[in-house]
């Protein structure tokens, strides 16, 4: 099943920092009305997030490698 990921930006709040803007990536199916896999609070960084989310439409990252692909790019 073909995969599309995508970054969405949402309004956060942190009693240290108080609020901010962080950036989720979400993984939808083209067979599938709603998300395969979101995870959120990904980064504040948002050229970050928007090379992470085309790397993995590029290479047609699949859902169950998301998390351990997103941890690596962060390092």
């Amino acid at each position: 099943m073909p995969i599309s990921y995508f970054m969405f930006r949402r309004k956060k709040y942190a009693p240290e920092v108080g609020t901010y803007y962080s950036y989720d990536i979400v993984a939808y199916g083209l067979l599938h009305q709603g998300p395969v896999q979101i995870l959120q609070d990904v980064s504040t960084d948002a050229e970050l997030v928007f090379r992470m989310v085309m790397a993995f439409n590029r290479y047609s990252l699949s859902p169950l490698h998301l998390k351990d692909a997103v941890l690596d790019m962060l390092e």
